[in-house]
């Protein structure tokens, strides 16, 4: 073998190395979920809903916060729902125990629901809903995409119960309603 073939030769592995050096494995960047037992919806009666007479209006922000950063809940929808069986459900399986309700929502129930976006701030407003409970709830969700083994989801879902039967209310959505269930 001549000097020129041992060039060529050490050439060739030399880009083999470097080739093999630079290459990175392509990592999976899709978040994954655990999976989630399924309960069948119950059946939703408008007459389990009890409001009062009059209407009111709530005013509030949602966001989640300590001494060092505070997290908003920007431009995503606020759900105020009439508290029935139907709700009831949501919050205790889904909230409370992490599940998935199977099976259609019933339109009826859908139309009972108020819907408030919140602003860049975080802030929503109800006005003229009918006095009665209700389930708060929104969804309050970002990204960390620096960590070493790809991007993870934090936040979840924030709920409460609340009672409306005076001219306005002022209620937060905050790290103190993180429903268990939906929440990392």
């Amino acid at each position: 073998m001549s000097i020129s073939s041992y060039r060529v030769l050490a050439i060739a592995s030399l880009a083999v190395i470097l080739t093999a050096c630079g290459t990175t494995s392509k990592r999976d960047t899709s978040l994954v979920h655990p999976k989630r037992t399924q309960v069948q919806r119950v059946a939703f009666n408008p007459s389990d809903i009890v409001q009062g007479s009059g209407t009111t209006m709530l005013v509030g922000r949602a966001y989640l916060g300590d001494q060092f950063q505070e997290r908003v809940a920007n431009l995503v929808d606020v759900v105020l729902n009439p508290v029935s069986k139907a709700s009831e459900q949501w919050y205790q399986e889904v909230c409370r125990r992490g599940k998935v309700l199977t099976g259609p929502v019933d339109p009826n129930y859908e139309r009972r629901r108020y819907l408030a976006k919140t602003n860049s701030y975080g802030q929503f407003a109800f006005s003229n809903v009918p006095k009665g409970e209700y389930y708060l709830t929104t969804r309050l969700y970002w990204m960390d995409t620096k960590p070493a083994r790809g991007p993870v989801q934090y936040g979840g879902l924030l709920a409460q119960r609340v009672r409306l039967d005076a001219a306005t209310h002022t209620i937060d959505l905050n790290q103190q309603h993180r429903c268990p269930g939906y929440f990392h």
